[in-house]
């Protein structure tokens, strides 16, 4: 016998020896652990800690009996506890412009800035709003919004409108 037929023979003998009369083949295979683990969720909230404090350039104001006028300087303080947690979570702290209601006459005279403390550091902030990532996990951040009414408004540009700040509110939001 030649050299191929004896090997057809003995691929062909294997091949009924694998499938064993039950006319299959058996598939070898084997597992092993890759020392993975459970990942959990992050979270992200804010739980104000205190009544806000608003008030203008000369000292505590009730800011639903204020009556602006331009170059006024009014100032929103209130300290949050800051829940943080994601590996690479990054938020911002940020003024809820939905909570600044009124008259767009008075909206095109004002603007406003936010800052924040935490233990007395500032906290970066950047064109979103202050930046919270998970350093801050369990802070207690004391906000800052300063809301400046144009000193250079003429005329009777923004005059007799109002704004209502009763439900004003800063935001934590993912980024």
């Amino acid at each position: 016998m030649n050299n191929k037929l004896k090997g057809a023979v003995a691929a062909g003998a294997a091949t009924v020896l694998l499938a064993g009369g039950a006319g299959t083949m058996a598939a070898w295979n084997a597992a092993t652990g890759v020392g993975g683990g459970a990942i959990g969720a992050g979270a992200l909230a804010l739980s104000q800690l205190d009544t806000p404090a608003w008030a203008d350039q000369n000292g505590p104001i009730e800011v639903t009996d204020f009556r602006a006028v331009p170059g006024d300087v009014l100032t929103y303080r209130a300290s949050f506890q800051v829940t943080a947690q994601g590996t690479n979570l990054r938020a911002s702290l940020a003024v809820d412009e939905a909570t600044i209601v009124g008259d767009e006459a008075f909206s095109g005279v004002v603007e406003h800035k936010i800052t924040a403390t935490s233990g007395g550091a500032p906290v970066p902030v950047d064109a979103s709003g202050v930046v919270i990532t998970p350093s801050f996990d369990g802070a207690v951040v004391d906000v800052k919004v300063i809301i400046t009414f144009d000193p250079a408004t003429d005329g009777e540009a923004a005059q007799a409108v109002q704004v209502d700040l009763s439900e004003f509110n800063v935001t934590l939001r993912q980024v």
